[in-house]
């Protein structure tokens, strides 16, 4: 079974025990005022299962994994269930639509000889956040050779901003391309953790173009 057939296959199985810890729903005890009750045994495990399988596929620093948090807040009541499933629904739609496509995924991809020449096909499809995940896949690689190439000292798994900044103060390129650099890094950003209002199609677009440019001049 493919990544993705399990992954739709998990988000089925959560949305039915979301929907299956709906229906235990109940009034609140008499004379006391609040929302309705669901199992509460039952909620904790849907949420607890939940809130893993969202951190665990979009990050723990993704706008679903936040929501997710922010809307489950107390065990066992209606509101809470209601709000969360809303935004594990929403979480597979994007997903199963392609807005939302692993930087790894694409780059093992032997469709394209070119990885920026893929996310420009990405883009011009009308896919511009996943086109804008790739790119910035792109220059977080090419940041990382060329500090290995300036002997600057990088970690297991570098910060795209902190090789960024190395890179300026070593005089590898001025403050005008960090903050490029610093720019770019936040479209991707946006792009990779669902932040859809927060950017636009021109924004990748231009995106697309300072990668390629900047990828010509610092990194060949």
């Amino acid at each position: 079974m493919k990544k993705t057939e399990l992954i739709d296959l998990r988000f089925n199985d959560l949305l039915n025990l979301g929907n299956a810890v709906l229906a235990t729903r109940r009034p609140p005890p008499p004379r006391v005022i609040g929302d309705d009750q669901v199992d509460s045994a039952m909620s904790q495990e849907w949420a607890t299962s939940s809130s893993q399988f969202l951190g665990s596929l979009f990050g723990r620093d993704s706008e679903y994994y936040e929501r997710f948090q922010k809307a489950f807040k107390y065990t066992g009541y209606y509101s809470d269930v209601s709000q969360g499933l809303a935004v594990l629904r929403a979480a597979q739609n994007d997903y199963m639509k392609g807005y939302l496509i692993e930087a790894r995924t694409l780059i093992r991809a032997e469709v394209f000889d070119d990885i920026l020449e893929q996310a420009e096909h990405l883009f011009k499809e009308g896919y511009h956040p996943p086109a804008a995940v790739l790119a910035g896949c792109v220059l977080e690689d090419s940041l990382r050779k060329m500090c290995e190439r300036h002997a600057i000292t990088i970690g297991i798994k570098p910060k795209l901003d902190g090789m960024n900044s190395e890179l300026a103060k070593k005089g590898v390129y001025n403050t005008l391309v960090q903050k490029r650099v610093t720019w770019i890094a936040d479209v991707r950003n946006k792009a990779a953790h669902g932040q859809w209002s927060e950017f636009s199609a021109a924004d990748v677009e231009s995106m697309l173009r300072q990668v390629r440019d900047f990828v010509t001049d610092f990194a060949g």
